[in-house]
């Protein structure tokens, strides 16, 4: 993740709009250096438990035959198509505070923000906020868009899931997660109307595009990799087991919810008519894969800014 630097931010102009309030709500944690560890390697324990458990109890009746070729283009081309969609919802933060940009910056900002929350924090939070805050733009603002595309994206994951459960005859969770992500959705218009004003329903319809195609790139991350290992898969149980993921990453418990995604998602695997070992082990690669990617954009990254560490804006 990239440096902050040591300057403090500006301090906040006045501001009593709808998204100052929400900056409450992101604050990081305040850890001592050992609860920060304990609390990494405890994430790590419990990833790496789960997984010694997938393998374990992986079903070999009948046996399963991988596809290597769709491992490898799921384990590569999601990542990089999820770092492209966490860009591009980064540029709709922008637009809430009427900042125009780039893609290239939000890019990085994107790369550097997800490895950041590898930390016992939620770096992905701090990276984003920081690097929207300038003399116009006050921290409260710039931490409240932050908590609005992350509202958007749980109503979006509850919208899916919920419209493909009817399909698999889980009417009745289905119609509850869609009353959620509608809710959920209603919430964020009230939250961009107070910062846009004008225009907040088209600004709504791109923030829910980017995110509805987010929550699709993780189910198809998840089906690929079910698939890859040689097992049939539904659109309605992946982006079940997405969902799981979605709520595993808000709790915040663990870096970018290391060990709570995946165990999240093998409780939820039954619930989908999936084996729960299939489940984890296809979080658990969908992992791997993303950390390896995500380590090496952002070595690229970190080397070509050494000469220009500042933030864009």
């Amino acid at each position: 993740m990239r440096r902050v630097p040591a300057a403090s931010p500006p301090a906040d102009p006045p501001d009593h709009g709808r998204l100052a309030w929400l900056a409450g709500l992101v604050r990081a944690p305040r850890r001592s250096p050992t609860t920060q560890r304990v609390v990494l390697v405890a994430a790590c324990a419990a990833f790496v438990v789960m997984a010694a458990i997938a393998i374990v109890t992986f079903p070999n009746e009948p046996e399963p035959e991988p596809r290597w070729a769709l491992l490898a283009l799921v384990g590569i081309g999601g990542p990089l198509v999820t770092v492209l969609l966490n860009g591009l919802e980064y540029v709709q933060q922008g637009r809430l505070l009427g900042r125009r940009i780039a893609v290239g910056d939000a890019l990085r900002v994107s790369v550097l923000g997800t490895a950041a929350n590898l930390a016992p924090l939620p770096g992905s939070v701090l990276v984003r906020t920081r690097a929207l805050v300038d003399e116009q733009t006050g921290l409260k603002r710039a931490a409240g868009t932050t908590v609005t595309v992350g509202l958007a994206w749980l109503a979006a994951s509850a919208l899916a899931a919920g419209v493909l459960q009817p399909f698999a005859g889980r009417s009745v969770i289905g119609a509850v997660l869609v009353v959620v992500g509608l809710g959920l959705f209603g919430v964020v218009y009230g939250l961009v109307r107070g910062a846009v004003g004008s225009g907040a329903l088209a600004r709504l319809g791109a923030i829910a595009a980017v995110e509805l195609a987010t929550v699709a790139v993780g189910a198809l991350r998840l089906a690929g990799f079910v698939a890859g290992m040689g097992f049939d898969v539904s659109a309605d149980q992946a982006v079940g087991l997405t969902l799981a993921g979605v709520l595993a990453s808000a709790t915040g418990i663990f870096p970018a919810g290391i060990g709570v995604r995946e165990g999240l998602v093998a409780a939820a695997s039954p619930l989908l008519d999936l084996p729960a070992a299939v489940g984890l082990a296809a979080a658990a690669a969908d992992r791997v894969a993303g950390l390896i990617v995500l380590a090496v954009l952002a070595a690229v990254i970190v080397g070509r800014r050494t000469e220009s560490p500042q933030f864009p804006h």
